[in-house]
């Protein structure tokens, strides 16, 4: 049996990269110095904030949630609040919700719900199938991801946030890096940063990921020892992206190269600082910032992703008169989009 390498007893985490090994209570002085010196190097929260933590239930969130609620009680000017974001994926997202509920409840946490179906109409398996029946080219992951950011950054500045806190992880980042790199989209590297916004936009809310320098493995060994999460449910459309693939082959990178994500992270850092410097840190697909002409949301173009997707799904109509009443850049964009949902229908 492996023993704490600062006090002997049992250990229950090793460290592939340093090899060090740690018990439960030098586990979580470990991880709680991590998260620590993230928030402190990336300066991720300022003295008064209102936080919200975007959490679905799964361990990573949750483990942010806790970790900043026990913070918070060293920071008298902060205040946490909770947003889990329902996408309607049955047999998937019922348990997540019922986990996360549950311990804004037991813990008193200020909480809101707000789901696919009451704002678009849908829910995300309903998308997915009339995504697939308009002949549309999307995975299922684009529509979520496209859907989770518009609600999320509406929704917690409804909630009246300073800041929004999420759980990406460390294997999270290595991941769309490296996703990135594989698509040749290497502007999109700039927004994979420790921070996002807040950007020239009044309504866009500044984002932020403490767990930015953190494992995987470190966030769920740090639910498993809270007693936060006891199930490990997979969300059904996971395994049709890119990411599925990504993340296992970076698993096996590790395996011969256990340094092989800080190593991946350390690429990111310096080819973001490249990249800010050669004045590519706005990305070169964005214009903005906009707001949209249709839903009044922040936007990179006339129109906002989300907008776009739902005329071309067809769950979003324009009338002539309203069409004509858009900018004529966002006529155009609107026109395109519905024409794009046509030909595929």
């Amino acid at each position: 049996m492996a023993r704490c390498s600062i006090c002997g007893r049992p250990a229950v985490y090793i460290s592939r990269a340093s090899g060090r090994a740690f018990c439960e209570k030098h586990f979580l002085e470990y991880f709680d110095r991590k998260v620590r010196r993230t928030i402190r190097k990336y300066s991720l929260f300022r003295e008064k904030e209102v936080i919200v933590a975007a959490v679905s239930g799964g361990k990573d969130s949750l483990s942010l949630l806790h970790y900043l609620l026990r913070l918070s009680r060293k920071h008298p000017g902060w205040r946490v609040k909770a947003l889990h974001i329902d996408e309607g994926i049955r047999g998937y997202r019922e348990y997540t919700r019922q986990r996360f509920e549950r311990f804004a409840s037991e813990w008193g946490v200020e909480y809101r719900v707000v789901s696919f179906e009451e704002e678009f109409g849908y829910t995300l398996d309903e998308i997915v199938r009339i995504g697939r029946e308009r002949g549309l080219p999307y995975q299922p992951c684009t529509y979520c991801g496209v859907f989770r950011r518009y609600l999320m950054n509406k929704a917690a500045r409804e909630m009246g946030a300073t800041v929004v806190a999420t759980g990406h992880n460390l294997d999270d980042i290595v991941q769309t890096f490296l996703m990135n790199i594989l698509d040749g989209n290497i502007s999109a590297v700039s927004k994979l940063g420790p921070v996002s916004g807040p950007g020239e936009h009044p309504k866009f809310v500044r984002k932020v990921k403490p767990f930015y320098e953190i494992l995987e493995r470190e966030t769920t060994l740090y639910a498993v020892l809270h007693g936060l999460y006891t199930g490990f449910e997979e969300c059904p459309y996971a395994s049709l992206g890119t990411r599925w693939q990504v993340r296992r082959f970076i698993n096996q990178l590790e395996e011969r190269n256990p340094n092989v994500k800080y190593s991946l992270l350390s690429s990111l850092e310096r080819l973001r600082k490249i990249l800010s410097r050669s004045g590519h840190a706005a990305g070169e697909d964005e214009e903005g910032p906009y707001t949209c002409a249709i839903c009044g949301e922040p936007s990179a173009h006339p129109i906002c992703r989300a907008c776009q997707l739902r005329l071309e799904l067809g769950i979003l109509r324009l009338s002539e008169e309203r069409l004509r009443q858009l900018p004529e850049a966002a006529r155009r964009m609107a026109i395109e989009a519905m024409n794009r949902w046509s030909r595929g229908r």
